[in-house]
């Protein structure tokens, strides 16, 4: 494998920032109409999770909202129209392991947390675990949210069980989508029946543990693999451009699949330098048909 290098002197822009809810509401089997919109907690249970005193609570989930409109137009006042991209994001919530209301359900088990494509149509509501009300997102609304054809699962996770922060840390891919405004919809629902998660809304009184959305965004273009030539009919040339300050990993597979024995290979890594950068890294073919792609680790 050869690699070649040419460097440009510059240092990228790096901003952190977090960005609060819009909205979030959890929503039960157990009562199909009723809205919890301005409880201080958020629920997702598997249906043989039970409470404190040991009686099961059914199925819960949650949805939250968040608004970017304001947040891009921000970004490219500041960074340039348009000319920037959001490097990591990551939700940061913080559970409560032994929630003291019957209506949150405890218990360690697995959930998984969704991005609905189309289902940012709902309100808020006034309800509450004490005085549930009717005027905002239930159970039964489910139904016309969630779009299992087209909604993408940001991944499995397991709940810790007990009082503390849990970050969830955002694909690459969809942390694009964010870029093009709007709304987005996080649907968190339970993967087991085990599950008893339970962490702090946005109307909680100690708004610095409420959920949040994490973000690192980066002025300039993202880096990216420019082209791939066949050389000879033993090699190929991938070509990609990389940030100051940033570690570059350029990895390859044989085969487009999920399972874990088909998983990315490392093939080339370009540690962080001082100075914007440009690479070409040699492949020897040893397979037809090859898929690369650029794993990229900020400062």
């Amino acid at each position: 494998m050869l690699v070649l290098f040419r460097g440009v002197a510059c240092l990228a822009q790096l901003t952190n920032f977090s960005v609060n809810p819009e909205a979030d509401a959890f929503v039960r089997e157990a009562d199909p109409t009723n809205n919890y919109g301005l409880a201080g907690s958020l629920s997702v249970a598997g249906v043989s999770a039970t409470n404190g005193f040991g009686i099961p609570g059914g199925r819960a989930d949650s949805l939250v909202r968040f608004q970017w409109n304001e947040v891009v137009n921000a970004l490219d006042a500041a960074l340039g129209n348009h000319d920037w991209f959001i490097a990591c994001a990551a939700l940061r919530l913080y559970e409560i392991g032994a929630p003291n209301n019957a209506l949150f359900s405890r218990g360690i088990g697995t959930f998984e947390a969704r991005w609905l494509t189309s289902g940012d149509g709902w309100e808020e509501g006034t309800g509450s675990p004490n005085a549930p009300t009717m005027d905002g997102v239930s159970f039964r609304d489910l139904a016309s949210l969630v779009n299992p054809a087209h909604d993408v699962s940001l991944g499995i996770f397991t709940n810790n069980g007990v009082d503390g922060a849990f970050t969830i840390t955002l694909p690459t891919a969809f942390a694009e989508h964010l870029r093009s405004g709007g709304s987005t919809t996080f649907h968190f629902t339970p993967a087991s029946d085990s599950v008893g998660f339970t962490f702090l809304s946005r109307n909680n009184p100690r708004p610095s543990l409420g959920i949040g959305l994490d973000l690192t965004v980066v002025a300039g273009p993202r880096p990216h693999l420019a082209s791939i030539e066949r050389t000879n009919a033993n090699e190929v040339v991938i070509h990609f451009n990389t940030r100051s300050n940033w570690t570059h990993v350029l990895q390859y597979r044989d085969v487009l699949a999920t399972d874990a024995i088909n998983s990315w290979s490392n093939l080339f890594n370009a540690p962080a330098q001082t100075f914007d950068s440009e690479a070409n890294v040699v492949d020897v073919i040893t397979n037809p048909r090859r898929f690369y792609r650029l794993s990229l680790s900020p400062p």
